[in-house]
């Protein structure tokens, strides 16, 4: 026999099959908006844009998608091994963007499947580097440590190019 769940908006698919048939049962999913008394509270998100910046046409790259005031930014895109995310924007303009966010890198002691890994406090700022069309694209990030750790590399700030597997995939 073959089962698979599937939840998709709220509400909640079982497909079982065997060799003869399948059947979809579709059953609604139940939440409600407000903790009962033996539940702990949840966690208040937090807004990651708070000075309710405009985006107009100013987009980065989120690995080769793109994107608007990202919350996360995945920079190594194959394996997910270095990304920031928790990302408070304080600027978000045509030659400029900053931010502060956590990053987190995978420390591939023994190996990339065993690693740890390690996070550290990162202001953000990416410049402009492409302009396609009428779109502006912020492209060129520098993370640099807001504390006196240092990322895992012993370095001070680290810089990427948000665009190039955007462009290596328009190849």
């Amino acid at each position: 026999m073959i089962a698979a769940l599937v939840i998709t908006g709220g509400v909640a698919w079982q497909l079982s099959g065997n060799d003869s048939a399948q059947e979809a049962t579709q059953s609604a999913a139940t939440a409600s908006p407000t903790p009962q008394a033996s539940e702990e509270p949840s966690v208040a998100i937090q807004d990651p844009n708070p000075n309710n910046l405009p985006a107009t046409n100013i987009w980065t790259y989120n690995c080769e998608i793109p994107v608007q005031l990202p919350e996360s930014l995945l920079l190594t895109c194959g394996d997910g091994g270095w990304y920031v995310y928790n990302i408070k924007w304080q600027s978000w303009g045509a030659t400029e963007a900053r931010a502060s966010a956590i990053y987190s890198e995978n420390v591939c002691e023994p190996n990339c499947a065993e690693g740890y890994r390690v996070e550290a406090p990162v202001d953000l700022t990416i410049s402009t580097s492409a302009k396609p069309g009428k779109k502006i694209y912020l492209t060129d990030l520098v993370m640099t440590a807001s504390t006196e750790n240092n990322f895992h590399s012993g370095a001070r700030s680290l810089t990427w190019d948000l665009g190039e597997f955007a462009e290596m995939m328009n190849e």
